[in-house]
């Protein structure tokens, strides 16, 4: 949860070394029309605020209120990248996990497995009503088809836009060679590993080519789920090349792209529900060794 939040430390330093923002995002907009950036923007609050979602977060996790808490995380989640953001540097790739979350708050998160459902059931048999025997809802999916659709027009807005700035160009090896190679330098994960394949031209114009494929065709997935896996087992290694080979550290597309390739199938999630528990009731029943006495 922490590894995907922005960084506290880095937060209070933009607010306390900028006077005014440069170009400040909707939602910081928001909370300046009501609250003067000098009372919002200071050490102590911006500690509080991030407390405060890093309790929700935590309560999230265990699924306790699980739906409010999903909404204030994700609102604390969207303000701390807004502010990050209104000093000038943009980019784009916390977008998608920010409306991820705001959607699970309005979905019906924590109705099966969690402390919430523990405490409906538990208050159910105290006053000796029969359990509900409502396992699974429709509504549950929606958060997960809302994802696939915008990691469709991510990908494909990129795709797009790298043919129509470069062309043919851009899939002749050089350009990614040139990317690689000036990224492996300055912030790739493994150096060694970017420099590497900066020098192998026809691995790169194979990379630049299935790259164009994934992103510009990711869409198809929409239509065809037997295929969805592969797109998201795809994505998952596409990010992890990238900041493997270039310093591009797209986790939340990787954790995304992870949890459409687990959940998406609601058969194949619950075969593997069904595998975990029985391995825990197999290692639990496993008899023990007898103490040497």
């Amino acid at each position: 949860m922490r590894w995907f939040f922005p960084s506290l430390p880095y937060q209070i330093t933009l607010a306390t070394r900028n006077t005014e923002f440069d170009h400040p995002q909707l939602l910081i907009r928001l909370v300046t029309a009501f609250v003067p950036r000098e009372v919002v923007f200071t050490p102590t609050v911006l500690t509080i605020v991030y407390g405060i979602a890093m309790t929700a977060g935590w309560l999230a996790l265990i699924g306790l209120g699980t739906r409010y808490a999903l909404l204030v995380y994700g609102l604390a989640y969207g303000f701390f990248v807004s502010h990050a953001y209104s000093y000038g540097d943009v980019h784009h790739r916390e977008v998608l996990y920010f409306l991820f979350i705001l959607a699970l708050a309005f979905s019906p998160a924590g109705q099966r497995l969690s402390i919430d459902a523990l405490i409906r059931r538990w208050r159910a048999r105290r006053a000796g009503l029969a359990e509900s025997s409502t396992q699974q809802s429709a509504l549950a999916m929606w958060p997960l088809k809302f994802l696939h659709v915008l990691l469709s027009i991510t990908y494909f807005s990129t795709g797009v836009t790298k043919l129509l700035a470069g062309g043919l160009q851009w899939i002749n090896g050089y350009t990614l060679q040139f990317a690689i190679f000036k990224n492996a330098i300055r912030r790739a994960a493994y150096p060694e590993f970017g420099l590497w394949m900066a020098h192998q031209h026809t691995l790169c114009i194979l990379v630049s080519i299935g790259t164009i494929l994934f992103e510009t065709f990711f869409f198809v997935s929409l239509f065809l789920p037997r295929v969805a896996p592969l797109f998201f087992a795809g994505g998952i290694l596409f990010h992890l090349m990238l900041w493997l080979t270039s310093g591009h550290p797209f986790f939340e597309h990787m954790l995304l792209n992870a949890t459409l390739l687990i959940c998406y199938d609601p058969v194949r999630f619950n075969a593997i529900w069904d595998w975990i528990t029985r391995l825990l009731r197999l290692r639990s029943a496993a008899p023990s060794m007898p103490e040497v006495t």
